[in-house]
């Protein structure tokens, strides 16, 4: 017989937070928040991921009616199974989708990462509901039985002036994260060539090295490794932040460095496969512009979408940012 977690009635919920910082750390420490506001008995666990399990964990799972976990998955397989052998409700938050794929081809096909695919979608299994940030994660085979919620952190744009240089002076660039295959950065490269008939700077904010056909290109810098404040110092110089994932990434995806440029008070550009529902929101928020789909692109057409920046960040925040009645609701009815 299925039952309903009666939250009126004191059900209590754990929520396991594997990353120390960044996107993962603010989304979850944010629904904790909310959780909180709403009196709802819940109790945090930050895990630290080189320690495995803990008997004390074990105990709070058998005081729990519900926990919470997210993406990566793999880190929480063990919570998965105690919970689910304890007659407990698994809720997986998911904004990351494994294995990875390019064209049907898999992108890393090391054993360790096989494994980690497994064990990813193993708690996909173990779960009574998945929940994800954007419909687009729906169309995915692994997660057709998910529910879409407003999930994200909010976020506000630093105020924000457009640089004194003239309108007419090549488009500064910023791309900042992981340089791979799925990230397509060399066809966003060339589609930028085009648009913008090569008057454009992009700086590389990235510990990756660079692929082979970008070394030495004359409109490509890369500046390595940057922290946040260092990151945040290259966006003020930068008129716009580039989003770039591979045509042929089988994936869905809510593209996080989105939330960080524009939090740092720069539209941005995205070249890559077609997210539907993401695209749709950045562009009706006047938050950034799809270039594969642009006949030119000029450093005037980004400064007019930079000086009004802070309330098109915030049109695109609103549109993923955690909704908490939506989103307890869609907790509270998990069925087990």
């Amino acid at each position: 017989m299925k039952t309903v977690v009666p939250f009126g009635s004191g059900a209590r919920v754990v929520v396991f937070i594997t990353s120390p910082g960044g996107a993962e750390a603010r989304i979850m420490g944010n629904i904790a928040s909310a959780l909180r506001a709403s009196n709802i008995n819940h109790e945090v666990r930050y895990l630290n991921r080189n320690r495995g399990f803990h008997v004390e964990h074990l105990t709070l799972i058998l005081r729990s009616d519900v926990i919470l976990l997210h993406s990566p998955l793999f880190m929480s397989l063990h919570y998965a199974i105690w919970a689910r052998l304890l007659g407990k409700r698994v809720v997986s938050i998911v904004w990351d989708s494994y294995p990875v794929t390019l064209g049907g081809v898999r992108f890393d096909r090391r054993l360790r990462r096989r494994l980690f695919d497994w064990m990813e979608n193993a708690v996909l299994w173990c779960s009574n509901r998945i929940l994800v940030p954007s419909v687009d994660f729906l169309r995915h085979p692994i997660l057709n039985r998910a529910r879409a919620v407003k999930l994200w952190y909010a976020i506000r744009a630093l105020s924000d002036q457009p640089r004194p240089a003239s309108s007419d002076a090549p488009l500064a660039i910023l791309f900042a994260g992981q340089i791979n295959r799925t990230r397509g950065l060399c066809g966003a490269v060339e589609q930028l060539d085009r648009v913008t008939q090569g008057r454009f700077h992009l700086l590389i904010a990235s510990g990756d090295p660079l692929p082979t056909e970008l070394r030495g290109h004359a409109n490509v810098r890369h500046l390595g490794k940057l922290d946040r404040q260092g990151l945040r110092e290259v966006a003020a110089s930068c008129d716009c932040g580039l989003v770039s994932l591979a045509h042929d990434f089988d994936g869905p995806g809510l593209p996080s460095k989105t939330f960080e440029y524009l939090e740092a008070g720069i539209p941005c550009v995205y070249h890559g496969k077609r997210l539907e529902h993401y695209l749709a929101v950045l562009e009706d928020s006047g938050a950034g512009i799809e270039i594969a789909s642009c006949p030119s692109l000029t450093r005037a057409d980004i400064l007019a979408k930079k000086q009004g920046i802070a309330e098109a960040a915030a049109r695109f925040s609103d549109a993923f940012a955690l909704d908490p009645e939506s989103f307890i609701a869609s907790v509270a009815s998990v069925e087990g």
